[in-house]
């Protein structure tokens, strides 16, 4: 009689929260996340953060060899247009890196970027998402108003 060894593999499970940041960068090329208006899960108490502790950032850039992006202060529509908008030109081939400014036009706010210290602590779906906690592995470039004039003929 012979004995056949059964091997038992893990079961992986699927965590649906990076499920569904996949498909937002499957179908969109990235997944917004923004904190601070409250939660929308059935199980979550989190109350709104005040204007100033709000931020949003994108997940998926990292994909194209391009750190993820980060704004501060916004409302959760004002963050999704403002990284939609800069996030999708970076889709488009655009490469953005720190000190780099982006022209809102002429009635617009000019934004200066940065880097940002210790993304994956920030950045905590992205570090998830890419499984970068504690690897350094995670860049990002905050949008801050810049200080300086922006040197584009067309908004001046």
């Amino acid at each position: 009689m012979s004995h056949t060894a059964i091997q038992f593999r893990p079961v992986t499970t699927i965590d649906p929260d990076m499920a569904l940041v996949a498909a937002h960068i499957d179908r969109f090329g990235l997944h917004l996340v923004h904190v601070g208006e409250g939660c929308a899960c059935e199980d979550c108490e989190s109350a709104p953060l005040p204007p100033d502790q709000r931020f949003g950032y994108t997940v998926g850039l990292t994909d194209r060899g391009h750190p993820e992006l980060l704004v501060r202060g916004l409302r959760a529509r004002e963050t999704a247009e403002l990284l939609n908008r800069w996030g999708g030109s970076v889709l488009d081939g655009q490469v953005l890196a720190a000190g780099h400014l982006l022209c809102e036009g002429p009635d617009g706010p000019t934004w200066e970027l940065v880097p940002v210290r210790r993304p994956s602590r920030t950045l905590r779906w992205a570090g998830r998402y890419y499984r970068t906690a504690g690897t350094g592995g995670l860049t990002a470039l905050e949008l801050v108003p810049a200080r300086r004039p922006c040197p584009c003929d067309g908004c001046c």
